[in-house]
């Protein structure tokens, strides 16, 4: 249960049917980020078919004896599916990467210098940053016209600020938990250096802004009605999710200029509306440099030091999604506006010889509708126990018949909210919120529950069933089917009655290129690739299947951290 950012309800775009913790971001880059949201079809079984049929002729990927395919070509991967889904990006990026080589008659300037960052989002940001304050002559190039940054938010386990707060935590369990989280993918030596140097990056990382009083740094599960909320994990969670995000006090629409600024100041060269298009090598497989694409066409950077990629995901590619992401896990909408996202400094990466992350590559996953209310798929029948991970609640709706489900409330929640309220809700806006999107003009509205089955086109029979045994066991206390917290559990009995069609909500892609603790990117002997780092969602070997939101800000801080680690391994510093 990952928070990130309050805003008000008049910020929700008109076309979401719940309310997410996305919604109370930046409302403008929402709103552009709904603009762009392309209806893209899925591929028909038989188009798959006949692709597998190809694919299977092709020689050495393949597996032709067993009938099996195997592939290091993701564009000639297949995923065979029990239900047609529609696999859509977020949108249609401009790609900037470059396959073929650009040859030196096309660079109308070179340049000298120590190191370039390639994308200024939050790990861009810190990277950048960090390397400056080694003394190392820095240039970032940015795609967009400015930077990009989403959430308000930080944390960490060992910061002055948790310090501050008084907060303490059960390392062992934090790490258990990411491990299975994980379904031990991941590479424990990341999270162990996580553990180890999140405190040290995230003061570094505080320390430059303009507001040092740590008061206005609050947790984030203590941001709304339980200001005294200090336990290390919300208890009434069906799972551990960790009390250690905090916010930051500034818009978080605001947070990419003040960076920017700071980078100025600390002596980095800006560049925007500039993308990294391919890396420079020599002969012995050395990143020397990087080519980016200015006004007057490429220009090569030269760079002593290194390069750094923090170019973010691949949201606004949809041929990247299709071939690293199951199509069960590529959400039904996406909650992003971060339009240079195309998977370029992925590309970038593997070009040189980098290994990624083993497909199928997660995306970070939110349910649209972050309350526990009672859900119900198109069957008419409950599937999940409702108070979980987002990133779990969002891949149970993506599980179900036609990914989608519904949400169900009665006519007095505005009463029983009460029962759900918690530390981990509240943080996002007040009661009223959370009502209204249940009970908004994009929800079905009934008498009965069988008028309502009928609006919601599912089996009245079963959908009837469903609310007299979840009322039955409400008022036992105990949910006898999936676990659900049974002093949360409220009644459905009060007309009117409403359902809310609910999909995922897609936040970002979360695999990527493999890197070591000192962020160097690495090949496919896992042997580092000299002169290359990656910083934040570009980088991979932590994530599987979906993102870890009980592990609250675990990617922001990691943001935090890469770019700091970077700096000092650069800056001839331990890392």
């Amino acid at each position: 249960m990952e928070n990130e950012k309050s805003t008000t309800q008049a910020n929700l775009p008109e076309a979401r049917r719940g309310v997410s913790r996305r919604d109370f971001l930046s409302g403008a880059a929402l709103a552009a980020g709904a603009a762009a949201v392309a209806g893209l079809a899925g591929c028909a079984p038989q188009a798959a078919g006949e692709a597998a049929g190809e694919a299977s002729t092709a020689g050495g990927d393949t597996m032709a004896a067993t009938g099996a395919m195997q592939t290091t070509d993701p564009s000639k991967a297949v995923w065979p599916v029990v239900e047609e889904v529609e696999v859509g990006s977020a949108g249609e990026g401009e790609i900037a990467f470059v396959a073929e080589p650009i040859a030196a008659d096309e660079i109308t300037a070179t340049h000298d210098v120590d190191v370039v960052v390639c994308g200024l989002g939050p790990a861009g940001d810190a990277a950048a940053l960090a390397c400056a304050e080694q003394g190392l002559k820095v240039v970032a190039v940015e795609k967009q016209n400015r930077g990009n940054y989403n959430s308000a938010t930080i944390g960490g386990t060992n910061s002055k600020l948790h310090e501050h707060w008084g907060m303490t935590y059960d390392t062992d369990a934090w790490i258990a938990d990411a491990m299975v989280d994980n379904a031990f993918q991941g590479d424990m030596t990341l999270f162990k250096h996580f553990l180890e140097k999140n405190g040290e990056a995230v003061d570094w990382y505080i320390s430059h802004f303009d507001n040092q009083n740590l008061d206005d740094y609050p947790l984030t599960f203590a941001a709304g009605d339980f200001p005294d909320f200090r336990d290390e994990w919300d208890k009434t969670a069906l799972s551990r999710s960790w009390n250690t995000s905090l916010n930051l006090p500034y818009p978080p629409g605001e947070l990419a200029d003040i960076l920017a600024g700071i980078l100025t100041e600390a002596g980095v060269e800006i560049r925007f509306n500039t993308p990294a298009c391919q890396l420079v090598t020599d002969d012995a497989g050395k990143v020397t440099g990087v080519i980016v694409k200015g006004e007057g066409g490429y220009e090569q950077y030269n760079c002593a030091k290194g390069v750094v990629l923090a170019t973010g995901g691949y949201e606004f590619n949809q041929q990247m999604l299709k071939e690293r992401c199951r199509p069960r896990g590529v959400p039904g909408a996406w909650l992003t506006g971060a339009f240079g996202n195309t998977g370029d400094g992925l590309q970038m990466g593997i070009a040189v010889g980098a290994a990624e992350d083993e497909f199928p590559q997660p995306i970070m996953l939110d349910p649209e509708q972050l309350m526990p209310y009672l859900r119900v798929n198109k069957l008419g029948k409950r599937f999940t126990p409702e108070y979980e991970p987002y990133g779990h609640l969002a891949m149970a709706i993506q599980a179900q018949p036609g990914t989608y489900d519904f949400y169900v409330v009665d006519g007095a929640i505005a009463e029983k909210i009460d029962k759900i309220w918690t530390p981990s809700s509240s943080c996002y806006g007040p009661k009223e919120v959370w009502v209204g999107a249940a009970t908004s003009e994009n929800a079905l509205k009934a008498d009965t529950l069988e008028e309502l089955a009928e609006l919601m086109e599912v089996p009245a029979d079963e959908f009837v069933a469903t609310i007299k045994r979840w009322n039955e066991m409400a008022a036992a206390g105990k949910d006898e089917d999936f676990n659900f917290p049974g002093e949360m559990m409220m009644t459905i009995d009060t007309p009117p009655f409403y359902a809310t069609k609910e999909h995922a909500d897609g936040l970002c892609t979360a695999g990527g290129l493999l890197v070591d603790t000192a962020c160097r990117v690495l090949d496919k002997e896992r042997q580092p690739i000299e002169g290359l780092f990656a910083a934040g969602i570009v980088s991979g070997g932590m994530f599987y299947n979906t993102y870890p939101h009980n592990l609250n800000c675990l990617s922001h801080t990691r943001n935090c951290l890469m770019g700091y680690t970077i700096g000092q391994v650069l800056g001839g510093k331990e890392a």
